[in-house]
């Protein structure tokens, strides 16, 4: 039977699980391969080579085998043991080789791959103002007309002859070859 804890204990336990979990974990984790994308977790694990009186690590000892043509690293004699540590600690001022990545050929001539269709011109939508222009007149026409026979007839106060004189001005503008 659980024992009986109180919400607020209950809900930090989970929390305290954590950070202990956390204060147990290794502090420094360091890649030994940095930029190169690994399958598995790096091996931390530090090898013993008799003779050689330093702690090297596994991906140490495998670089230093395929320098030296994959002969193990035990059969080798103590004099070669010290030649491999001042090898080894002038290779640790030196970064490692940068291995090129892709095609080992050389790029292709720009010139020489293909390039995008280029686009057609198209030619600017034909104006639109003259057919506006024929609308507006032919929605004035007929009441310019009405007002034109009023004004012939004297029924139209000064006020209408203004509209008219305006009316007619617009339709000039438009270019009614009607107006006066």
């Amino acid at each position: 039977m659980i024992p009986h804890l109180p919400p607020l204990a209950r809900r930090l336990a989970p929390l305290a699980f954590l950070l202990t979990a956390a204060a147990c974990a290794p502090a420094d984790l360091r890649d030994d391969m940095p930029g190169r994308a690994q399958a598995f977790p790096p091996v931390y694990n530090q090898t013993v080579v008799p003779g050689g009186g330093e702690w090297r690590t596994w991906s140490q000892i495998q670089a230093e085998q395929s320098r030296t043509g994959a002969k193990p690293a035990t059969a080798q004699p103590r004099q070669a043991g010290d030649r491999q540590m001042r090898r080894d600690s002038d290779d640790t001022d030196q970064p490692p080789p940068k291995r090129r990545r892709g095609s080992s050929s050389p790029p292709p001539d720009p010139a020489a791959l293909p390039q995008p269709p280029r686009p057609i011109p198209v030619p600017p939508p034909p104006s639109s103002q003259s057919a506006t222009d024929a609308f507006k007149r032919d929605l004035i026409r007929p009441e310019v007309d009405r007002m034109r026979t009023d004004d012939a007839m004297g029924r139209l106060d000064p006020l209408g002859q203004r509209d008219l004189m305006k009316r007619e001005n617009d339709l000039r503008q438009w270019g009614d070859p009607l107006a006066r």
